[in-house]
């Protein structure tokens, strides 16, 4: 009996595992996870890079710092608030180190006088020019003429260009709205006075025209209140009208032709 039974044993296992019956799903083997071979950073670990922080700029009005706006602004209320100039405030014009200022102002009128068309000028320049209105200008016209001034007719404030308009040359005061080119001037009484005209011909050359000794009169005074004075005679970018303006050299030269 039990030789028997050993037999059917031995059978057994060498028949192997039984196959499913039909309709039976087949067994698969599960898939193994991969496992990722290991690397010298996962070994020596490389610290973060940090992240580059750029200095903080100055907010910025226009071209200007906000912080320089205001301080010129201040400077300008400061600088004009007892002179007798008709003004406001303009929007910063231009950016640091090309054409415009950070505070400039539009001037109506000087100690009295008009400026047609209104003048965009730096605050400085409005100072300096009611000097000379003030200071010259008006005492002249009484003096010479028995009137007094009520219009200088401007042919040019802020203007970005180079130096008399010349390709490669440096930027001009007019382009810093710190200069002012006057084409003529009317009085109270009497027919009034153009630079060109009045300048011209021989009873202006040589001063006895009425017109023409008052004109050269400013013409030397304002030698006093600004660093630049230019006009007939000079060059020949300025034979219909007088340019003033300030800008500061070295030593304190000033150019006075």
């Amino acid at each position: 009996m039990w030789k028997s039974a050993c037999l059917a044993m031995i059978l057994l296992c060498l028949a192997g595992p039984a196959w499913p019956e039909e309709g039976e799903p087949i067994p698969i083997p599960r898939v193994k996870p991969h496992r990722p071979s290991t690397t010298l950073s996962q070994i020596i670990p490389i610290p973060r890079q940090k992240p580059i922080v750029k200095p903080a700029e100055p907010p910025q009005t226009g071209g200007w710092p906000d912080s320089l706006v205001r301080s010129e602004h201040a400077a300008c209320q400061s600088l004009l608030n007892n002179l007798e100039i008709k003004w406001t405030q303009q929007p910063p014009l231009g950016q640091q180190g090309g054409c415009g200022a950070p505070a400039p102002i539009k001037a109506a009128s000087i100690n009295g006088v008009e400026l047609v068309p209104p003048a965009t000028i730096t605050c400085a320049m409005a100072a300096a020019l009611h000097e000379w209105i003030s200071g010259a200008v008006q005492p002249r016209a009484k003096e010479v003429l028995g009137t007094s001034v009520v219009t200088i007719h401007t042919a040019a404030s802020y203007v970005c260009r180079s130096r008399n308009n010349v390709n490669g040359a440096k930027l001009s005061e007019h382009a810093k709205a710190n200069a002012l080119d006057m084409s003529g001037f009317s009085f109270a009484k009497g027919k009034g006075v153009s630079v060109e005209d009045g300048w011209g011909g021989l009873l202006g050359n040589i001063g006895l025209s009425g017109g023409g000794r008052f004109l050269g009169s400013i013409r030397l005074a304002a030698c006093k209140s600004f660093t630049t004075v230019l006009g007939p005679g000079s060059d020949p970018y300025h034979g219909t009208h007088f340019h003033v303006d300030i800008l500061t050299r070295k030593g304190g030269y000033r150019i006075c032709q």
